[in-house]
C-alpha cells in the first residue's frame, strides 16, 4: 500500500511540473496569438475608418494611402480584394471626354468604393447597407471647390514657370482722390 501512493504522488508530482512548466508557456502563446489577431483587426479597422472618413474626398492623402494599404492589410480576403481589384482597374481607366461619359464613368467609381467598402466592413463584422454607405456621408461643396482651385490654380502657375503661358501685367492708373498717397512733389 506504501508502494502504491508513493507511485500515485510521483505521478502527482510528474503533473504538477509539467503544469509549471508548460502552463506559463501556453499563456505566452494563446496571449501572443490574440495579439496579432487584435492587431490585424486594429490595421483593417484604421483603414476601414480612414476610407469611410474620407469617401467624399477621393483627392484627400488620407484616403490614397488607405487605398493603397488594402492589398496588403487584406490579404487572404478574397472578396475585398476582388473588390479592391475592380476598383482599381477603373480609377486606371482613363476619364472619357465626353459629359455624359464623364458622369457615367464618375458614377460607376462611387459605385466600386461603395461596393468596396460594403465588403470591407463585411470581413470586418460591420454591417452597412450600400445605399446609406453612398448617401449617409457628409463633404462639403466648398471642400471640392478649394480643391479644384487649388488643382487648376497649380496648372496654372506650372504653366507659368514653363513658358507656356504669360504673366499679365497692366498699368492701373488710379485717380488723385482714390489715391491714398500724396502727389508727388512738383519740382517746376
Amino acid at each position: 500500500m506504501q508502494a502504491t501512493f508513493l507511485s500515485e504522488m510521483r505521478w502527482m508530482d510528474l503533473i504538477n511540473l509539467i503544469a509549471i512548466v508548460v502552463g506559463p508557456i501556453l499563456a505566452v502563446g494563446v496571449d501572443r496569438f490574440r495579439q496579432s489577431r487584435s492587431d490585424d483587426y486594429n490595421r483593417r479597422i484604421g483603414i476601414f475608418r480612414s476610407l469611410m472618413r474620407t469617401r467624399r474626398l477621393r483627392l484627400d492623402p488620407e484616403h490614397v494611402g488607405a487605398i493603397n494599404l488594402i492589398d496588403l492589410e487584406f490579404y487572404g480576403r478574397p472578396k475585398v480584394l476582388t473588390a479592391f481589384s475592380s476598383y482599381m482597374d477603373h480609377l486606371s481607366s482613363p476619364v472619357p471626354t465626353t459629359e455624359q461619359g464623364s458622369e457615367r464613368f464618375l458614377d460607376q467609381r462611387d459605385d466600386l468604393l461603395i461596393k468596396l467598402l460594403a465588403e470591407m466592413g463585411d470581413d470586418l463584422g460591420l454591417k452597412f447597407d450600400k445605399h446609406d454607405l453612398k448617401k449617409l456621408s457628409y463633404g462639403p461643396i466648398g471642400w471640392e471647390t478649394e480643391q479644384g482651385t487649388q488643382k487648376q490654380n497649380m496648372v496654372y502657375f506650372n504653366e507659368l514657370l514653363s513658358g507656356k503661358r504669360a504673366l499679365p501685367v497692366t498699368y492701373m492708373h488710379q485717380p488723385p482722390e482714390a489715391n491714398p498717397f500724396p502727389p508727388p512733389p512738383n519740382m517746376n
